[in-house]
Parts: C-alpha cells; structure tokens; sequence
C-alpha cells in the first residue's frame, strides 16, 4: 500500500514548488493525482485552481464528462472557451506602446487613443505599432504559426476598433473553440485550416507561452478523469460523454503525449485527477495501457511517506485532512 497526502496538502505544494517559481519561470510539468471519492477530486480541483489565480495563472477545468478527452483538440477548445483572448492583446498592444513609445495607454488602446496620449500623428503611431507588432507577435516563433497569425489579428482588431473589430473577434474566437464551419473565412489572414488532433498541442502550447507574454503567470490545467471509469452508460448517471475502452486508450495516449512534450512547451502545469478504480481495472486503467503507466508509476514508493514530487500521487480519504 503506497503512502497517501491530503489533497489539501498536496495543492499547496503544487502552488509552492511548482507554480511558485518553476512554472512562472518557464518550466512545464504533468502530473497525476489519484482521488479516492468525487468529494476529494472536487477538494483537490478547487484548492488547486484557487491557488494557481492567485498567483495570477489562467486556470481551467477540463471533465471528461463534459468534453470529450479521448480528442486533444477538444481539451483544447475547452481551454480556449475559457481565456479572454481580447483581454490578452490588449495587453499585449499596450505592452507595446509603453516599449516604442513611451507612453502607458490605460483605456482602449486603438491607433487614435495612443496618437491623443502620445501626440503624435496618426502615420508615425501606426508605422512604430506594426514595427513592434512583426517583432513581439509575428516573429515570436515559440508561437505556432496559425497562432501567431490569429494573434496578429487580435492586435490589430484592438488598434483599428469598430464594427469590423468585433467581426474579427467572432470568428478567430470561433475558430479557438472549435465552432467555426467554414475556415473560408480564415483565408484572408493566411490561416488555411481548423484547429485538430494534428496541431492542438502546439495550440495548447503556444497558448500557455502567450499567456505569459501577456503578463500572466502561465497556464494551468485540470483535467477531471473521473468518467473514465464508467464502464456504462448507466454508470455514468448523467448525460455526458461515455467511454468505450477504445476512447480510454486514446485518452491515456493523449496524456501520454503531454507528459513527453513538457520539454518543449513553457509555462504549463497539467493536474490530472483520476479516479481510484483507474488503478485497479485491468480493461480501462493505466495498467491496459503501459506507454502511460511507465512514465507515470513509481518502481520504488515508501510505505510511510509520500513523495509529493513522484509524476504521481495518491490522495489521503478525507479532503481536507
């Protein structure tokens, strides 16, 4: 029997070891918790996303539940729906401003706002904000080009404001969260196709590294496995999504996948909760499926203490305690 924590326990050392400073820092990190009930998986998830806002992270629940995990690219739409991507840019617009001209822009932070605070005409204002515009976002290429691209016109709707902003940000909205049908309408700003399983995690990457650009601490994620463990329809209880083996499978691979990126994305901290019954199941726990199960098990645990720092934990019953 492996030594357990609470899960309150374990949230602040996650806040302190990793988001504290390794996470803000620029470092990436997967790691697995095992709750022993839903009461201590919801104890672990809000305690967990509470302290990454606290130290100015955009933190996101992800449940298996509600959207479909066994697919990369729909973790991602889940994460998209949840950031304010105007909000980034504006940042990101003022950042800029301040740099090239000197000048800190408080309200909207469009061509004519920043010449009124700068006096300066029109023509020079747009000439310097482009000039940083290619340095800070187009050239940034720790950002996947589509996003980079996406970004672009997020700056851009923010300095031209109107009518035709508030289109732009619909549709690259759209296109974030995975609701846009025709990615015709993407064509005029060289962007040629959706969002899927072949580029999500770059996506989800480059989102976490744009983040931080933004003046945030990172990205953190909580991804609820709880109804992988469902071997039913009727053990579900609800009206979310049911796993066959299959999807599960694809699910681990998914984590999988993340837990060998983390050498190649920034600012990223990815909290799994699963249930108990994952580690048990040989048809639909991490043991059917072994490319998981070696990065994520220990060959050697004490019987007393546990590691907080092991890629995965197990969760003490009782919450708080």
């Amino acid at each position: 029997m492996s030594a357990e924590i609470a899960a309150s326990t374990y949230a602040d050392f996650l806040a302190g070891a990793y988001l504290g400073s390794f996470v803000a820092d620029g470092g990436a990190a997967v790691k697995v918790a095992v709750a022993p009930s839903v009461e201590d998986a919801e104890v672990l998830t809000a305690r967990a996303v509470g302290a990454a806002r606290e130290k100015g992270y955009i933190a996101v629940r992800v449940d298996a539940a509600t959207t479909r995990v066994s697919l990369i690219q729909h973790i991602f739409f889940a994460v998209a729906g949840e950031v304010d991507w105007s909000a980034t840019a504006r940042k990101i617009v003022r950042h800029i401003a301040k740099e090239r001209l000197g000048f800190a822009i408080d309200g909207s932070p469009t061509y004519e706002a920043i010449g009124a605070v700068a006096g300066l005409d029109a023509a020079i204002v747009r000439r310097e904000m482009l000039k940083g515009l290619q340095s800070d976002v187009y050239r940034n290429y720790a950002l996947a080009k589509d996003f980079r691209l996406a970004m672009m016109q997020y700056c851009n709707a923010e300095l031209e404001g109107g009518a035709g902003a508030d289109h732009v940000r619909q549709i690259l909205g759209e296109w974030l969260r995975g609701e846009l049908r025709l990615v015709s309408s993407l064509k005029e700003w060289a962007i040629f196709q959706k969002i899927g399983r072949h580029n999500a995690r770059v996506m989800m990457a480059s989102t976490a590294h744009w983040l931080r650009q933004a003046g945030h601490s990172g990205l953190v994620v909580v991804l609820d496995l709880g109804r992988l463990a469902a071997a039913s329809r009727q053990d579900a209880q609800d009206d979310g999504y049911h796993y066959t083996v299959s999807a599960v499978m694809d699910a681990y691979e998914v984590l999988r996948q993340f837990i060998d990126s983390t050498d190649e994305m920034s600012a990223f901290l990815l909290l799994v909760i699963a249930p108990q019954a994952l580690l048990n199941d040989d048809r639909r726990g991490f043991q059917a499926y072994a490319a998981l199960q070696n990065r994520v098990w220990d060959d050697v645990r004490d019987r007393t203490r546990a590691n907080p720092f092991a890629p995965m934990v197990r969760i003490a019953a009782g919450g708080e305690s």
